[in-house]
């Protein structure tokens, strides 16, 4: 049997764990609650959102298509309204359109440098140096052969040779 002063224990601390899973539970809702009372942004606000990117997409020099191509999520009336206004000014006070410089031009090692952006292991950043190093050296090993006449050749030749010949050497 239980002693009768075990028992209002178990119910202090059960109703006390009931009573913070409730408070936690309520407590972290709270950001989930608030999007859905109010709204994330005023029509206002959206329009004036898609003026200025109109507006600097005109300045940057892009079409506006391409500006709506970019910015899908934004108004279009907003858009094509900063991108008119902008066109508009530009003329008006004879402003250039600012270009962007274009890419700059990149070899292959250069590229695969930039897409792996993703953070690597020591041991994996050394593998792919080997391997890099491997080939750089199968690749002037190659120029190198070719421009002494083909050395690896004769080599060959004489195996063919041998060959034919019937006699491999291993009697």
């Amino acid at each position: 049997m239980s002693s009768p002063c075990s028992t209002p224990i178990l119910r202090s601390h059960g109703v006390k764990l009931i009573a913070m899973l409730a408070l936690s539970l309520t407590l972290s809702a709270c950001d989930y609650v608030a999007s859905f009372t109010k709204p994330k942004q005023t029509p206002e606000e959206a329009k004036a959102e898609g003026i200025a990117l109109g507006a600097g997409c005109r300045q940057a020099g892009q079409s506006l298509e391409d500006c709506y191509q970019r910015n899908p999520d934004k108004l279009k009336a907003g858009i094509f309204a900063g991108w008119k206004d902008m066109h508009e000014y530009m003329a008006a006070k004879n402003i250039p359109t600012v270009v962007p410089p274009p890419p700059e031009k990149t070899d292959d090692a250069a590229k695969d440098a930039a897409k792996d952006d993703a953070p690597k292991d020591d041991r994996a950043a050394r593998r792919e140096r080997r391997e890099r190093e491997r080939a750089e050296k199968e690749k002037d090993k190659d120029s190198k052969s070719s421009k002494d006449g083909g050395g690896d050749s004769d080599r060959s030749s004489s195996r063919r040779s041998r060959d034919r010949d019937g006699s491999s050497g291993k009697n």
